[in-house]
């Protein structure tokens, strides 16, 4: 069972223009959130490859967002046992410089 959230926090973040820029997002306690809809028994590499292909649009935006102090990070849930990252789901990491959070559940 893997769910996989992508989140930008930070008390300098104005939500509403954060969400207002990108696709699927909602705000949750006070955090913009995209959380991937592929079902929960797909590896998390694809549901980080589908979160890239969402976010890889707005990779400048989602910079000056931690410039001004925002913060980016990738909360996964994953299940117990061994856990594969690909190149192609390292990019997101990567290029944006979010922090990857493995739970494991």
């Amino acid at each position: 069972m893997t769910k996989v959230d992508f989140r930008v926090s930070g008390q300098s973040v104005q939500t509403a223009t954060v969400q207002s820029r990108l696709p699927m997002s909602v705000i949750r306690n006070n955090e913009v959130v995209i959380s991937s809809p592929l079902p929960q028994d797909t590896p998390l590499n694809d549901h980080l490859v589908w979160l890239w292909g969402m976010l890889k649009h707005e990779r400048r935006f989602l910079k000056s967002v931690v410039q001004a102090g925002g913060a980016l990070t990738i909360e996964c849930k994953v299940p117990k046992g061994q856990v594969r990252l690909l190149p192609n789901g390292a990019q997101l990491v990567h290029l944006l410089g979010a922090e990857l959070v493995l739970n494991t559940q």
